[in-house]
């Protein structure tokens, strides 16, 4: 299923990423920006005052109640031959409830997007009667509601998610004939799946102490590969030839309410991190999905047969204990991450890399924060057949600690 022609013509008034046409649509990270901004190193990372959804492992150090919440601004140019179009979003990213259970323990509450899907393609090519419209349209995505817990018995901390994950993504192609002489109806093809099923996801890390005040963690993930339950409908429908109004249209086929699965592949992640107290910070991380394993009702889709995923990332705090100088308590982070996408058009799958950067703001006097990242890339190279993405997204986000619930009042 490869793009119609390089030459589409793509406009919407707001987001529209042509790769979010293939399998369950565009990936979307919610993670915390502070980890966004070290590259994505989820893998490996953990703070007492940060939630990593992305590795349950990490829910093991949690010290106090946090309270979460994330949103994204995305902004991406898309290059098509010689023309470029631009367009972005702004979208609710993750709302977490971390819950400390005892010195060595922790839980989280939980909820993120994981897909969007949102395009709208033109296209217009010379069939057997006559000059022909394609339109290719779809919405939607997936999304997780999800508890998770862990535990730490001296240096080993094991985690494990367990969510419920759901959505609607709706598809749509039409087909137009541009010549009202020939007596052709168009014709609409529409397709809605309903998606809702259970998942889980195991994490662990390792944490050596190495002396003076270094310390070093290796860390994981794996998502098995697990199958959803879709409510499939879809309608064929030819509409009137001599004029754009549906009245009078009629619907040639129907399956209503179908009931299928859809596959979702396996993933896994593992790296290391070394820091030095409070101070600093760095990682690397590596990901790999198995997409061969991915299947979905009656498609054949463009997807390649792995994606992988390499960040690299620091952070550094000049002196968290600073108390008349603000900026010496900001944390400060840098990274960078490459891979390749999942879609494979033609039998090219898409590179992509990124340079990150942001800050962790602290509020006066507490661990509370504000956490900002920003993502700078490229997906896709338009001199290989491909379409071309150059992305920016800003990511801001909020922590607040709350210790109260184990201090025990003296007045009530």
């Amino acid at each position: 299923m490869p793009f119609p022609v390089l030459a589409q013509n793509i406009s919407r008034p707001y987001e529209n990423n042509p790769y979010s046409r293939y399998g369950v649509g565009e990936e979307f990270n919610a993670i915390n920006p502070a980890i966004k901004a070290m590259g994505g190193i989820s893998a490996v990372y953990q703070d007492p005052y940060i939630v990593n959804t992305e590795n349950p492992a990490s829910y093991a150090t949690i010290k106090n109640f946090t309270y979460e919440g994330g949103a994204e601004g995305r902004s991406r140019t898309i290059i098509s031959g010689n023309s470029r179009y631009r367009t972005g979003a702004f979208a609710l990213s993750y709302l977490n409830l971390a819950i400390p259970m005892g010195k060595y323990a922790g839980a989280v509450i939980g909820f993120k997007p994981v897909t969007k899907v949102n395009y709208l393609l033109y296209d217009t090519v010379q069939s057997l009667i006559g000059p022909t419209s394609y339109e290719y349209s779809g919405t939607g995505g997936l999304n997780n509601f999800f508890i998770g817990a862990a535990a730490k018995i001296k240096g080993l901390s094991v985690g494990v998610n367990f969510g419920y994950m759901f959505g609607t993504i709706r598809q749509s192609n039409w087909y137009k004939t541009t010549v009202t002489t020939n007596y052709v109806n168009n014709s609409e093809f529409i397709s809605s799946n309903s998606m809702g099923g259970f998942n889980f996801k195991l994490g662990l890390t390792y944490e050596h102490d190495l002396g003076k005040d270094y310390m070093l963690r290796i860390g994981g993930t794996a998502d098995l590969s697990q199958k959803i339950n879709t409510e499939v409908s879809e309608f064929w429908i030819s509409h009137p030839f001599y004029s754009s109004d549906t009245t009078g249209s009629d619907t040639a086929y129907s399956v209503k309410s179908a009931m299928r699965k859809i596959t979702l592949p396996g993933s896994y992640s593992g790296g290391i991190f070394l820091a030095k107290g409070d101070r600093w910070g760095v990682g690397v991380t590596y990901k790999t999905t198995n997409w061969s394993q991915f299947s979905k009702p009656n498609i054949i889709d463009s997807i390649g047969s792995s994606a992988y995923k390499v960040a690299l990332g620091a952070e550094y705090t000049p002196n968290v204990l600073s108390l008349y100088k603000y900026w010496q308590r900001v944390t400060y982070r840098a990274g960078f991450n490459l891979g390749n996408d999942y879609v494979s058009i033609n039998g090219k799958q898409a590179n992509y890399y990124a340079a990150t950067f942001g800050l962790s703001l602290p509020f006066r006097r507490t661990n509370d924060r504000i956490h900002t990242s920003f993502e700078i890339g490229k997906l896709g190279n338009s001199a290989n057949g491909l379409l071309q993405q150059n992305f920016i997204r800003f990511n801001i986000g909020v922590s607040f600690n709350d210790k109260s619930w184990f201090v025990k009042r003296k007045y009530d």
